[in-house]
């Protein structure tokens, strides 16, 4: 039976997540408007999970990918929003995936991609690490800060697959690719494969570490049958209270395909092919003859009986001999 990781409850010394009755409300919420999201953007983005034990953000995003996904990303200005509106009423700072080598360059996410809006509360040109000041009213909620302060964090959950793309259709199996993610390209974690038909089978399928494609082929199917196709990313993370694991699960993906016929039907349809040419060859033959007879006898009809043939002309076109004189 699988475990919900936010529910665990754990003390100092330990490396916890404890969840109040109000931050419990508040990620349910957030839930909600992360489905609702995803609906309007094509792609769910992943879940979201407040951790109540303060550390730097080092700590943090390593308190994160052992047991969840990574550090929180808010790639697009909608997401941040969102975030936002629904941390309103929680009086903490909070950690997120957002960091900078030094005080000059660039904010980036820890999937690699550059922040593409500000919204900072104020500028601290030294802080290199991120925070959400949660409990400020106005949406301008960013602060850099120095990344060895202690402060309470957001992990993220699996990313949802993007668009899964069929590869190859055949009569007994599916082809299909999806790109993955840069946060999922750092994760070890697995794909769950579910098709149905009259009956569901569901195959795991190991993701190789770095590859920015997943490609995988489903096989065994029936000929010329529409399948349901549900797939989702999971990872396996220990409980730090307990040991045992607990499966993250992404949202899922789901497509309709339909196989094709079986090759021996195509061996059939061929051979139906060619028997149709085999008997239209004396057909085709015996027109050719008859139409090449209608040529030699128009041939015959035009020409006068004193003039040759035009093998016979060609002969006497050729000049003899000049006869000497006797």
């Amino acid at each position: 039976m699988e475990k919900e990781p936010n529910k665990t409850t754990h003390h100092s010394g330990k490396t916890q997540v404890s969840m109040f009755a109000y931050e419990t409300q508040i990620l349910q919420r957030l839930a909600v408007l992360v489905v609702c999201h995803g609906m309007t953007s094509g792609q769910p983005p992943p879940q979201y999970f407040l951790v109540q034990r303060p550390m730097s953000w080092d700590k943090a995003r390593e308190f994160c990918q052992t047991h969840y996904a990574d550090l929180v990303v808010l790639s697009s200005q909608e997401q941040y929003f969102h975030f936002v509106n629904d941390t309103k009423t929680n009086e903490v700072s909070l950690w997120l995936g957002l960091q900078r080598q030094n005080e000059f360059s660039s904010w980036e996410w820890v999937d690699g991609q550059e922040l593409r809006y500000e919204h900072w509360h104020r500028i601290n040109y030294e802080g290199r690490c991120a925070s959400l000041e949660a409990m400020l009213k106005k949406n301008n909620k960013m602060l850099a800060r120095y990344c060895e302060e202690l402060h309470t964090f957001v992990c993220q959950g699996p990313d949802s697959l993007e668009p899964v793309n069929v590869d190859s259709v055949g009569s007994d199996y599916v082809s299909l690719r999806w790109n993955v993610s840069a946060v999922m390209q750092m994760t070890p974690h697995n794909y769950s494969v579910t098709t149905c038909s009259s009956t569901c089978d569901r195959h795991l399928y190991h993701y190789s570490h770095g590859s920015a494609v997943m490609s995988i082929t489903i096989s065994n199917l029936t000929s010329a049958t529409q399948y349901s196709i549900e797939i989702y990313a999971f990872v396996d993370r220990p409980d730090s209270e307990t040991g045992s694991k607990n499966i993250l699960k992404s949202y899922p993906t789901a497509l309709q395909v339909k196989t094709d016929t079986t090759d021996c039907s195509r061996v059939v349809i061929g051979i139906l092919a060619s028997f149709k040419l085999v008997c239209l060859a004396p057909l085709l033959w015996v027109l050719y003859n008859v139409l090449r007879k209608d040529e030699l006898k128009e041939c015959e009809q035009v020409l006068s009986p004193v003039e040759p043939c035009a093998e016979d002309t060609i002969t006497e076109l050729i000049p003899g001999r000049t006869r000497g004189v006797g």
